[in-house]
């Protein structure tokens, strides 16, 4: 029997560090170094009973008879970029919008925070997987040419709800991927198939993935 993280919890493993992302929380954590025996058990289905209620204690896994893995599939990995192509210029109306969409965004998570949202996104979300490269190209020209009109710094959660709105919006669908790296640093990104919209290639190569809506 597999019992599966407590709701809201996701876990990326990157060589011994052990790291959380609390998406109820909104907060990342690193599991603390005498937990991990106990965490390493569980991940190989070698837990004991004693080893389970630790985890329930910590708060790591369900509680109750719940059972069973997530069917939950990563991204695929990217291997393209259409933030580096180079585009003909886009209109100042378009690069506006996108600035207009970034300021809703914001406001929303400020009212709502990112749980909800994330919610909200997947209630929304497109029957279809398919992003037509057209309407991909356009959402990503727009956004880069917004970029000269307000900071990108530390604005990638921001930036990733607005862009997956509005492709959607499109009928495009898209994932908004949160990803880690160590020494710790946390970033989203917006990828359609195997291609990033939001960020150089380069950039986002640096994470693992640990959840995405």
């Amino acid at each position: 029997m597999f019992i599966p993280l407590r709701p809201g919890l996701y876990h990326r493993q990157l060589g011994a560090d052990h790291i959380f992302f609390d998406l109820p929380a909104d907060r990342y954590f690193l599991l603390p170094p005498k937990y991990v025996r106990t965490w390493e058990r569980y991940l190989t289905d070698k837990a004991s009973h004693s080893d389970l209620s630790r985890l329930r204690d910590w708060n790591l896994i369900a509680r109750g008879n719940v059972e069973g893995r997530s069917t939950d599939l990563p991204p695929r990995t990217p291997t393209s970029s259409l933030f580096d192509t180079s585009f003909a210029g886009v209109s100042f109306a378009s690069a506006a919008w996108t600035i207009w969409v970034q300021r809703r965004a914001r406001g929303d998570l400020r009212r709502r925070g990112i749980y909800r949202i994330v919610q909200q996104l997947e209630r929304d979300g497109l029957a279809s997987l398919s992003c037509d490269d057209g309407v991909a190209s356009d959402v990503t020209v727009a956004f880069r040419a917004g970029r000269r009109y307000v900071s990108a710094a530390d604005q990638c959660l921001v930036r990733g709800i607005a862009m997956k709105r509005m492709l959607a919006r499109r009928g495009c669908s898209a994932l908004l991927v949160f990803g880690v790296t160590m020494p710790f640093s946390a970033h989203c990104w917006v990828q359609a198939g195997e291609s990033v919209l939001t960020d150089p290639l380069d950039v986002i190569c640096r994470y693992q993935p640990i959840f995405s809506v």
